[in-house]
């Protein structure tokens, strides 16, 4: 019988450990297309949830739907076939003119005038004026 090295019983488990992360994490369908649900019965549920789509696609053996909820938030989801429910969610909360009005909403609080549109494009240098060359010399 061959001695085995001492790293060897660890490589091995920390492989099969790995292998079972990866397997656990994966969030596939894996449904035989003889038990799909069909795509106009994926939009039908959709429908039903108040889910407004833009695009209905297959993805890694599911149905992947982006659109907008029932709140008018955008999102994409993975629809298991067969069961037509969802697998994974993500929802964008995120409305771009919401800093803004944060910003907007602040200043009205304290009473402080909002900074004047040059002074976000200047930056930390005062010596620099916007839709100027900037000047200097090197040394």
């Amino acid at each position: 019988m061959k001695p085995r090295h001492p790293l060897a019983h660890g490589v091995l488990a920390l492989s099969l450990s790995l292998l079972a992360v990866l397997a656990e994490a994966d969030d596939d369908c894996d449904v035989p297309i003889q038990r799909w649900q069909s795509r106009d019965a994926a939009l039908r549920m959709a429908a039903e949830r108040g889910w407004q789509v833009q695009r209905l696609k297959i993805d890694d053996g599911c149905y992947e739907i982006r659109g907008t909820d029932a709140g008018g938030r955008r999102f994409k989801a993975k629809i298991n076939p067969q069961t037509l429910e969802p697998v994974e969610m993500k929802v964008r909360d995120h409305d771009p003119n919401r800093d803004r009005h944060r910003e907007r909403s602040r200043s009205n609080e304290t009473g402080a005038a909002p900074p004047p549109a040059d002074a976000a494009t200047s930056g930390a240098n005062p010596s620099i004026t916007p839709g100027t060359a900037p000047g200097g010399r090197t040394e």
